[in-house]
């Protein structure tokens, strides 16, 4: 037999057996309405959590985190971006007529460009979670793609000045008396070397067999312990070098801490970080693979170029809108970054180089090397008036690194730099007087990366496009959904939807009247060998008395 809703079972007599799926049902019932209550009000606490704690920065973070293995160690083992050069020589069209007075200017045209990809690497990279440092021996090298190139380094030929010739003689002005200079004088005549000579694009950035160099070995014994010279052959030669970044300070995360051992420049006179000054302190600066997260607007980044041996200052442009749906912060190079008056200068009191030249011999040999913005842009306009055919532009020759600044990762940079030689002179060698006081441009080159890598792409999307309207869904759902599940819930257990009905005494030895039923069983729930006592048996007949709803309550079996 079924007993459907709103029936308050109570006497059945009977010498049968009763089963019951559920003998207390509204116990069963209430604490569904409890349950429906708890889990509601979870959902909507995790909601609220979910404001407060920020779950994607908290995957982010830990994303990102630095440990062997993880996707940002590979990144500092082998960067993804894809970094090129260009490189442009200056061509000297007019050296018969300069030399011989007819020209008081000298003419010059760019030949280029010359491509090539560089590749950087960092081997033996470690991690130091109790210092805070992630240790690193950096590696640079330059492939050249013909395919993007003018023509073939060897096929080219420009006009220039001897490099040799100028940077020994320079040297030996700036470091040896008028005796050795006249000796060095002589020399040089006796070799025949000339003041300009022709170069194939390979001689000047590769280097080339000069008699000069092997002088400047006699005269400077273990000071120059190369047999040849070149532009890109010298910035670029191999050094056993080790880097720490510091990866344990949140503001500075991914800023430099030490190179080779040291948090400052010895070559542009740092002794210690007490008595340093911005020129010559690397330490809390950057190479631009990673800026902290979350990093500041309007704060200005200072960039360390192992090459260019000093700290340039990138000054804050505005933020952009991106095509991939976020936005990002440019810097350009700060217009007084090669000048004097930067707080990036260092100090000078004897040969200090023209506006706009930055002086960067004490990093290559004592070379008198000149580090300007292309085409002598914001340079000295004294120097440039001794040349015909240099054009700045400053949409061309500028500087600018492009910033996502949540991560703090790079997307695209354009860096551009002209490399210059200094002529200094001594009354002993008179051999490079036609071009004393001036500052003798032999090339520029324009590192860039146009394209940001699809991993970094992706993870950016993902953090900043798809990931915040995603967990704002889910908020709200969850929000939503439990705030109706615990009213629920609450409603019912304050309010349940059953109640118990009055038995007395006389109920225990009623029968019940089975009209409209098929067959007859006569149940007594006062005889029933499941109880042991008339007491029992009126308990039992009280709890399944209760009225509840059909559609609420699972119906009662009761067999013979």
């Amino acid at each position: 037999m079924v007993v459907g809703a709103k029936i308050a079972l109570q006497h059945v007599p009977s010498k049968g057996r009763i089963s019951l799926m559920k003998i207390q049902n509204f116990t069963v019932i209430k604490r569904q309405s409890i349950a429906k209550a708890v889990y509601g009000f979870l959902m909507v606490g995790a909601a609220v959590l979910m404001i407060f704690i920020n779950p994607l920065e908290l995957i982010t973070n830990w994303y990102l985190d630095i440990k062997e293995g993880s996707f940002l160690f590979r990144m500092w083992e082998k960067p993804s971006y894809e970094i090129y050069s260009e490189v442009w020589l200056y061509n000297y069209t007019n050296v018969p007529e300069y030399l011989s007075g007819e020209s008081k200017v000298l003419k010059l045209n760019e030949v280029g460009p010359f491509t090539f990809q560089e590749v950087r690497t960092n081997e033996n990279v470690t991690v130091d979670k109790d210092r805070g440092v992630l240790t690193m021996k950096p590696r640079t090298v330059l492939n050249f793609l013909p395919e993007l190139s003018m023509a073939e380094l060897t096929d080219a030929t420009v006009t220039a000045p001897n490099i040799a010739l100028v940077a020994v003689s320079s040297l030996a002005a700036e470091k040896l008396g008028y005796f050795a200079n006249a000796g060095a004088y002589y020399s040089l005549s006796a070799l025949g070397v000339k003041l300009f000579r022709n170069f194939t694009a390979e001689d000047i950035l590769w280097g080339y067999e000069e008699p000069i160099v092997s002088i400047a070995n006699n005269l400077f014994p273990g000071w120059i312990d190369f047999g040849k010279l070149g532009i890109l052959d010298r910035f670029y030669a191999q050094r056993s070098e080790f880097v720490e970044v510091d990866i344990g300070n949140a503001s500075n995360r991914f800023s430099l801490r030490e190179w080779n051992g040291s948090p400052g420049i010895p070559e542009q006179g740092f002794t210690d970080l007490n008595s340093s000054i911005p020129c010559n302190v690397i330490k809390g600066t950057y190479e631009g693979f990673m800026l902290p997260p979350n990093f500041p607007r309007g704060k200005n980044i200072p960039i360390f170029r192992r090459q260019a041996c000093r700290v340039y200052p990138f000054d804050y442009s505005g933020e952009f809108a991106g095509d991939n749906g976020f936005n990002y912060y440019r810097y350009i190079l700060a217009k007084s970054s090669f000048s004097r008056s930067s707080q990036y200068a260092c100090s000078c009191s004897h040969n200090c180089m023209p506006e706009g030249f930055v002086d960067v011999s004490n990093c290559y040999y004592g070379f008198p090397i000149a580090l300007s913005k292309p085409h002598f842009l914001d340079a000295d306009p004294v120097q440039r008036a001794y040349y015909e055919g240099l054009h700045p532009d400053p949409e061309k020759h500028s500087s600018h690194l492009d910033v996502e600044p949540t991560i703090g990762v790079p997307l695209t940079l354009h860096s551009k730099i002209q490399v210059n030689i200094a002529v200094r002179t001594s009354p002993g060698n008179p051999i490079i007087n036609p071009l004393k006081d001036k500052v003798l441009p032999i090339l520029w080159l324009s590192m860039y990366c146009d394209h940001t890598p699809p991993e970094v792409i992706t993870l950016l999307r993902l953090r900043l496009v798809i990931g915040p309207p995603l967990i704002i869904t889910i908020e709200v759902v969850l929000f939503i959904t439990g705030l109706c599940l615990g009213i629920h819930g609450f409603y019912r257990v304050w309010k349940p939807n059953y109640h118990f009905g009055e038995v007395n005494r006389r109920s225990v030895e009623r029968t019940v009247d089975r009209k409209n039923v098929d067959r007859s069983v006569l149940l007594n729930i006062a005889e029933n060998t499941a109880f042991s006592d008339d007491d029992t048996a009126k308990e039992s007949v009280s709890l399944l008395t209760m009225e509840v709803d059909e559609a609420e309550t699972p119906d009662i079996v009761v067999g013979d």
